[in-house]
């Protein structure tokens, strides 16, 4: 099967959300999601992991970069395309071939063909960095920031699924309303992406320390710590299962019987992202930093 190349947007099949007009900048979970995920990550690192990220990156948490690579990507555009995955609706696997951008003036099978540019394929390339001793420490750093947002990214059900843009091209009405954001001088109609991005979690209404407390508690219950880790390949056809399963018709309602629905989901997602990026972070930082 012939690789999806860069010809403008057109030629990429199932293009997801991040192929949307310029205008339309949109962030997996948002700001709180990816907050949390890296505080529960944070507190499951190895000791010699946590001494190695604050080395790189100290005295910021990971919680404080938790969504530093969608700032990044604002003046680095190959980037955009990392944060997401094409499968198309009724795909039972992923495939590189169909599903991950070549880069840029690289030929399929060549020697240069050794990371494209999707999240499943971002995800091991950033570990790799991470855990590279011969790299220096601000790249190093960098690799850290983008495991901490694109281990959130993919486990975001609609980062995963090539229906209408990830979602964005299907408007809703969320609890009443059918439009979103937070400039009421420029309304953006709500739609399917927003709700599972920020909608679902910002319905609890719980601030980060509450939430977290939910999430741990989902943790210990479910024994999700306890899971194999497996990868990136797998946690985005688990999101491309749960993005399906939350697919509305065009002008659908999200309301509370949606919200009860789907908040597990949501919160299995987040609290899984967070102990496996625990888990890529401790396997990667296993030697003690330089001393200061």
């Amino acid at each position: 099967m012939k690789a999806p190349v860069r010809d403008g947007l057109k030629a990429v099949p199932y293009v997801a959300f991040f192929a949307l007009a310029a205008s339309a900048v949109v962030h997996a979970w948002g700001g709180q999601g990816h907050r949390l995920v890296a505080q529960i990550a944070a507190a499951r690192l190895s000791p010699v992991a946590k001494q190695n990220v604050e080395w790189l990156i100290g005295p910021q948490t990971l919680g404080d970069v938790a969504s530093w690579a969608d700032r990044y990507e604002e003046g680095n555009y190959q980037t955009f395309y990392w944060h997401f995955i094409n499968i198309p609706p009724d795909a039972k696997r992923y495939d590189r071939d169909r599903d991950c951008l070549l880069q840029p003036t690289v030929t399929a099978g060549s020697r240069l063909d050794t990371w494209r540019d999707c999240v499943v394929e971002r995800i091991p390339y950033n570990e790799q960095r991470l855990a590279d001793l011969t790299l220096d420490r601000a790249d190093r750093a960098i690799a850290l920031k983008f495991l901490v947002h694109l281990v959130g990214d993919i486990h975001q059900p609609f980062h995963a699924l090539g229906v209408e843009h990830g979602g964005n091209g299907i408007p809703v009405v969320m609890f009443g309303q059918a439009t979103c954001g937070g400039d009421p001088a420029h309304p953006n109609p709500c739609n399917l992406h927003s709700v599972w991005d920020g909608g679902l979690i910002a319905h609890r209404a719980l601030d980060d320390p509450r939430y977290l407390a939910v999430l741990n508690d989902l943790i210990r219950a479910k024994k999700l710590d306890a899971r194999p880790i497996g990868g990136s390949a797998g946690w985005a056809m688990e999101s491309h299962a749960l993005a399906k399963a939350g697919l509305v018709p065009p002008k659908g309602s999200i309301n509370e019987a949606y919200y009860r629905r789907r908040i597990p989901a949501v919160d299995e997602r987040l609290a899984l992202a967070g102990v496996r990026l625990a888990a890529l972070i401790n396997r990667s930082l296993t030697a003690p930093p330089p001393s200061r």
